[in-house]
């Protein structure tokens, strides 16, 4: 990723606000229907998505991983769910602007139980943060896609349009 972290917070709460508001169109039977994708659902994906992002808050806060599967459903209720992810959204773009630059260059290790076999990992934190972003682009590429099979027409979401907007647009 070649965005700075900040901005790439930034933007990854634009793009979601803007799926979310499409998902809001389309009935829950809908979000729900088995698309045949990694996590089957439109609702099971944004699961997934937000379940991958609380998983590296956890590790960023030094805290022990409390989830065993990737699949895991935090939530069968859409608003729920929709509520959850637009908070952790928010916990994302201000922790990515108020970081030490400097401190991107350290590492952050931590052990993937039970998700990647008990893999351990000590990586640079920036290749971590860019790790979540690019894994937030590629399964909402994959709603976005969900969401026409559906009936909606998917909204905008390319970095450009980000780029683009005004600054005070956020939907």
């Amino acid at each position: 990723m070649l965005l700075d972290l900040p901005t790439a917070a930034r933007y990854n709460s634009w793009a979601n606000n803007r799926i979310y508001n499409a998902l809001s169109r389309i009935d829950d039977a809908s979000r729900k229907e088995n698309r045949r994708a990694f996590f089957g659902s439109i609702h099971n994906t944004m699961n997934h998505i937000l379940l991958a992002d609380l998983i590296y808050r956890e590790r960023l806060e030094k805290k022990p991983t409390t989830y065993a599967r990737l699949d895991e459903v935090l939530y069968d209720d859409f608003g729920e769910l929709e509520t959850a992810h637009r908070e952790n959204d928010e916990w994302y773009v201000g922790y990515c602007e108020r970081m030490d630059p400097a401190e991107l260059d350290g590492t952050l290790s931590f052990k993937a139980v039970g998700m990647d076999g008990d893999e351990f990992f000590s990586l640079p934190l920036r290749m971590c943060l860019s790790n979540l972003f690019q894994h937030q682009i590629h399964h909402r590429g994959q709603v976005h896609h969900m969401i026409s099979h559906a009936g909606e027409n998917p909204p905008p979401v390319d970095i450009v349009k980000f780029g683009r907007r005004d600054i005070d647009e956020w939907t």
